[in-house]
């Protein structure tokens, strides 16, 4: 006998490796020979009695006519094996019961899969490295190769629970790392795999944003909640709707400014005059870039209560677009100008009060409006 090692892959088609070789059984005469090694497989931390594979493989044949099937293909298991360079002494049989001899070192990767990821779910950080071995080792449903069987589908639903949960936790380290595209990459395949897990859409929605790719985010909501709906009468959940619509919002309002830019000729030399409505968005949107990049806005209003503005409003905000920066945004209100002044702080904005002076001064004002300003970072 041997003590070598015999490893067995399940993690997609299976094969076994001894002393170097693989075997696959593609060759093999007899199909069932090679279902029935997967089996012992499967089962060989036990012995497995000549009943229960009778039950498995022959279920409509008696138990002598089972006995004699089952007594041929394990000749024929043991002959196709030897002609394959391994051992035929590995499948051992044991007071009417057949299992995987255990003088030999036995490795699986289904094992191995399974043990490892529950290892990183105890651990207190992920390791990345080894959370992406784990994703190759996975080479698709466990026993790819046997497609009717009722004895494989527990197994197989629970290993690709193990191959989805570990797609999760990847996912969520590579996103929190900024690694975006990876993040994409990744549940690319989970929802392939998965195509009603929500939080899937969610990370993969979020890390698309993060590149840039606004219109593959929408349309990969767009896709969930068709298949929720399709296949389980179901709506996206609340989070992944507020995310979609925030980034909607966003497309939508970058269409309308462009729209601004391209229909408003006075905007190559002043400030960006809007609608109020159009106004608050654009702040909400600086105050998440002010956030993510670390720079500071500076937000100012001028109330002309009081003033006695020798114009409409509209025209003395246009008079004071004209000197502004094309970066900065205006907008009116309650007799009320409203200033957006892009990347500013309080430290450089004595310009700006030099020109509302000047403005001031160029209306003859009697009295000055009240500002309020406030630096946002």
């Amino acid at each position: 006998m041997s003590s070598g090692e015999l490893c067995f892959y399940g993690l997609g088609s299976f094969y076994l490796e001894y002393g170097g070789k693989r075997v696959d059984g593609n060759n093999w005469i007899s199909k069932r020979a090679m279902y029935l090694l997967m089996y012992l497989a499967l089962e060989w931390k036990r012995k497995v009695s000549v009943e229960e594979l009778i039950d498995i493989f022959w279920p409509e044949s008696e138990i002598e006519d089972g006995k004699t099937k089952l007594y041929n293909t394990i000749y024929l298991l043991r002959r196709s094996l030897a002609k394959d360079g391994v051992p035929k002494d590995i499948i051992e049989s044991v007071t009417g019961c057949y299992t995987i001899n255990k003088n030999y070192k036995i490795w699986t990767d289904w094992e191995y899969f399974e043990k490892e990821i529950d290892k990183q779910l105890k651990a207190d950080e992920f390791e990345i490295e080894i959370l992406k071995d784990l994703f190759i080792l996975y080479r698709g449903d466990f026993f790819s190769n046997l497609k009717y069987e009722d004895w494989v589908d527990i197994y197989r639903e629970e290993l690709r629970e193990y191959y989805l949960n570990l797609i999760e936790i990847l996912t969520n380290k590579l996103f929190k790392e900024e690694k975006y595209r990876d993040t994409v990459n990744y549940l690319h395949k989970g929802i392939e795999y998965d195509p009603y897990r929500e939080n899937f859409y969610l990370l993969y929605i979020k890390a698309l944003i993060k590149l840039g790719r606004i219109a593959e985010a929408i349309n990969s909501y767009k896709k969930c909640e068709r298949i929720l709906k399709e296949e389980l009468d179901l709506l996206p959940g609340q989070e992944l709707n507020n995310v979609y619509h925030r980034i909607k919002l966003s497309r939508d309002l970058t269409q309308q400014l462009q729209f601004n830019l391209e229909n408003n000729k006075d905007l190559s030399s002043g400030a960006m005059i809007c609608d109020f409505d159009i106004f608050e968005k654009i702040y909400e949107l600086e105050i998440r870039q002010a956030k993510r990049l670390k720079k500071e806005f500076i937000l100012m209003s001028v109330d002309f209560n009081g003033s006695k503005l020798p114009l409409a409003i509209e025209k003395a905000a246009e008079k004071m677009a004209a000197m502004l920066r094309c970066s900065d945004i205006l907008s009116t209100g309650n007799d009320k100008i409203y200033l957006i002044l892009h990347e500013m702080s309080l430290v450089n904005s004595g310009i700006v009060m030099q020109r509302f002076n000047q403005f001031c001064q160029e209306l003859n004002l009697s009295k000055k409006p009240s500002i309020d300003i406030t630096e946002i970072n």
